[in-house]
């Protein structure tokens, strides 16, 4: 299964030192009968730790009683899940990195801005230019898989897709770009890996990869083109 990270921009003027205030023993917990016994739901900051110069790390649990099907029987059983965060400081910005997909990205970077700041428009969505975006692929057209093309001025068609090889040197990649957006882009990176990044900051790797360098390669090549935002009122 692919490795996933999402990449966040912490809008609220917070230093990692008040960020670590705020998220040391968070949670919302509460006991739901199961059976014979009560179990714990609800969700927590179990791990926080400084992970360098910079950088606080952690870890968020959520706990829930899930249905399974054990021979044709619907079992109920209590899972946990966790789900590693990085906030980071870079380029003068703070920066919020969670280790999952899109949905559960969400969920948790909603909670962890909840949790700093008591409102959810702490923490918004990157936003990348589509100029700086094309960097990440464009020296390397012989490693570009993949490009998805959004906002396409076409009737009746909304996103496009090219598929192959030297994607980035092609005649109608130029033409797509006259007639819509960059999107989304796999390619092959100059570490080896093959990796696909939108540009609202999801990184998605398809080889295998170590978990630190997941997160180093998202700090070092994605973060760099961010365009900050300012804070919502």
């Amino acid at each position: 299964m692919p490795l996933a990270l999402k990449i966040f921009e912490v809008v609220e003027p917070l230093s990692l030192e008040e960020v670590a205030i705020k998220l040391r023993g968070y949670g919302i917990l509460e006991a739901e009968k199961l059976g014979e016994r009560e179990v714990e739901v609800g969700f927590r900051v179990v791990s926080l730790e400084p992970g360098g110069e910079g950088e606080l790390r952690g870890v968020f649990e959520e706990s829930f009683i899930a249905s399974v099907t054990y021979r044709g029987e619907e079992v109920k059983i209590p899972v946990s899940v966790s789900t590693e965060f990085r906030f980071l400081n870079v380029g003068g910005g703070l920066f919020l990195i969670v280790a999952a997909k899109k949905a559960r990205a969400n969920r948790v970077a909603s909670r962890l801005s909840m949790a700093i700041a008591a409102k959810k428009r702490a923490v918004l969505e990157l936003h990348i230019p589509q100029e700086r975006f094309r960097r990440l692929y464009e020296g390397r057209p012989g490693a570009v898989k993949v490009v998805v093309f959004t906002n396409v001025r076409l009737p009746d068609v909304n996103k496009l897709t090219l598929y192959g090889g030297q994607l980035s040197n092609s005649q109608t990649y130029g033409e797509y770009l006259k007639l819509g957006e960059v999107w989304y882009s796999v390619f092959e990176a100059e570490e080896g890996l093959v990796v696909g990044v939108t540009r609202n900051g999801i990184v998605t790797f398809f080889s295998k990869v170590d978990p630190e360098a997941a997160f180093k390669f998202a700090i070092e090549k994605v973060l760099p083109l961010v365009e900050q935002a300012s804070a919502p009122a």
